[in-house]
């Protein structure tokens, strides 16, 4: 990612963007959550929503959606199968002594929702976690959607039959 002119709020995105490559990036502007670079041409492929750039000669594309409506964009972002970090502001711009403190406060993946408003009701939303102590093995699985709560343990050598 070039800057082209590299402004507080960008040099921002950027250290932000750094650390969460592998989702989109939700950066609360405002009344709006602003994509920038390739998230921007990303969401507003999938989103089918407006892009438009942050600087006069378009070398930064922008897209961005209203923090009220949110919820329902990240969802139509995780059934296509992307992770999503929502920075929000962490001061009140009112408040703040320069550039407004930013931080990502969630990254939603597929696997973590537990939001009602963003849970699929046709789908089921599973996570789970396997624990290794010396020969036991055990298996747990959540079901997001539901509630319902697997759990199981099995002796080391009963792992080979599982993975044929």
């Amino acid at each position: 990612m070039q800057l082209t002119r590299n402004t507080p709020m960008m040099q921002q995105y950027a250290e932000i963007k750094r650390q969460y490559q592998d989702a989109i990036v939700f950066f609360h502007l405002g009344d709006f959550y602003e994509m920038f670079f390739e998230d921007a041409l990303v969401a507003a492929r999938e989103l089918e929503i407006t892009l438009t750039s942050r600087d006069s000669e378009k070398k930064i594309p922008m897209a961005g959606v209203p923090c009220h409506a949110a919820d329902n964009y990240i969802a139509q972002l995780l059934k296509k199968g992307y992770k999503v970090a929502i920075c929000e502001q962490v001061e009140d711009p009112r408040q703040a002594k320069g550039i407004v403190r930013r931080a990502v406060t969630r990254v939603v993946t597929p696997g973590t929702l537990v939001e009602e408003g963003l849970l699929d009701a046709e789908q089921s939303n599973y996570l789970c976690v396997l624990a290794v102590e010396g020969n036991r093995l055990g298996l747990a699985s959540v079901d997001c959607s539901t509630g319902e709560f697997m759990v199981t343990e099995f002796d080391r050598s009963a792992a080979g039959h599982l993975l044929r």
